[in-house]
């Protein structure tokens, strides 16, 4: 490699030394190392190649003014356009080159190789540094990889090169939002939006973010946006719904869960969401149909099992509450809310050890003050007082809305 290195600043020593005779015979040189069996040395021969190129133009502005021919010695003559056709040549062999390291890291993308398409991206930013998309796509991958940080530094040298480039922007928003910093998410969105006003996802994306601040009104006003550009998008659709929902006003957000789910009929979420709304309309029944229909599209989805859990508990249907219960569970160890809804289920069904058992593994994952308060009315059904008075305790300290329960019961130790 080192060799082949030395060659190329031999040929442009050549050509700053106006020997062109001896730098055309060995043309072919250069002519080989785009052959297939030179790929994995490809990226530093380009380099080599494009300082040979940036040579010969610089050649050509003074050459051109003496005419078209160069004359070295009585007979011999190199036409400067033929070296600047052939160098051009080389050039958009370069260009073909970084469009299929491109189109391959795509690739790898939607098969979720993301580590195998950062390399690819790598690959292609090292011949065309300025190429803003592999920059941006590079970001996508790191995004996937959770690597929110490495993929802002992505995302942003993509908008040093084009800072037109609303896609980026909207994708640096993205990465901001998963590190929970919605304000500087809002502001990557708008940036995108000023660019391209018609981008729908950065208008979701808008929403969601300030749905995340809890201003739902505004956020509404960002997913109607969305949905006006596009009808279409079901996820838009969804997140007013979600909106809505956290207004209290559920029919309204069921009729958005409808739009989703009649665009996207495989839209889990959307199915579960409704199920909720139907929920807190006391529509046990017909939410549990939603979220059979959420869980027969993905039945991973362990918030749909629990949700069926917490219908079906309130239909008075314990057991079958807490098979739903340990669905979720056994999809997700960590769903606390689960296991504490299990642990409540199985106190109506008089099990309290077992309901100890299910709010020690919760607190565990998060305490709150509602699993101390079930976890005290268990024991002291178990006739452990001392106990009782100290969850009792404990759960008024966490700051529980029942205060008024707690004191009664305290009255009875």
């Amino acid at each position: 490699m080192e060799q082949d290195n030395t060659i190329f600043d031999q040929m442009k020593q050549q050509l700053q030394n106006k020997d062109y005779l001896t730098f055309k015979s060995q043309i072919n040189i250069i002519k080989r190392y785009y052959s297939k069996e030179k790929e994995n040395q490809i990226q530093k021969q380009i380099i080599q190649l494009n300082n040979i190129l940036e040579t010969l133009k610089n050649m050509v502005i003074e050459l051109t003014k003496n005419g078209d021919y160069i004359i070295n010695g009585d007979e011999n003559q190199i036409k400067i356009q033929q070296i600047i056709v052939e160098s051009e040549d080389k050039k958009q062999q370069n260009i073909k080159e970084a469009e299929r390291l491109l189109n391959e890291g795509v690739a790898l993308f939607n098969l979720n190789k993301y580590q195998d398409a950062i390399e690819c991206y790598d690959k292609a930013i090292s011949i065309n540094p300025k190429n803003d998309i592999a920059w941006n796509n590079k970001g996508q991958a790191l995004f996937n990889l959770n690597k929110y940080q490495d993929a802002i530094e992505c995302y942003d040298k993509a908008i040093s090169i084009n800072p037109k480039n609303d896609i980026a922007w909207n994708n640096k928003g993205q990465a901001l939002f998963n590190l929970n910093k919605y304000q500087d998410a809002i502001e990557c969105y708008d940036k995108a939006i000023s660019i391209n006003p018609k981008n729908d996802i950065a208008w979701n994306n808008k929403g969601q973010a300030l749905f995340n601040l809890n201003k739902y009104q505004d956020a509404i006003e960002c997913y109607d946006k969305a949905i006006s550009i596009n009808p279409k998008n079901d996820i838009a659709w969804n997140n007013k719904g979600q909106a809505l929902f956290n207004l209290n006003k559920y029919q309204d957000a069921i009729e958005c869960y409808d739009k989703a789910i009649s665009i996207n009929p495989k839209n889990d979420i959307a199915w579960n969401n409704k199920g909720q709304a139907l929920f807190n309309l006391n529509k046990y029944q017909d939410a549990i149909e939603c979220y059979d229909k959420a869980i027969s599209i993905n039945p991973k989805n362990d918030i749909a099992w629990n949700n069926k859990g917490q219908a079906l508990y309130n239909l008075n249907k314990y057991q079958d509450a807490i098979e739903c219960y340990d669905k979720a569970i056994s999809i997700n160890p960590k769903n606390d809310i689960a296991l504490s809804n299990k642990g409540f289920a199985l106190h109506k069904l008089q099990k309290y050890t077992d309901a100890i058992s299910c709010y020690d593994q919760a607190p565990s994952i998060n305490i709150n003050p509602q699993r101390l308060k079930l976890k005290a009315d268990s024991l002291l059904e178990l006739g452990k007082k001392s106990e009782a008075k100290q969850f009792y305790l404990a759960s008024l300290e966490k700051g529980s809305n029942d205060k008024i329960y707690i004191q009664k019961q305290l009255s009875k130790l």
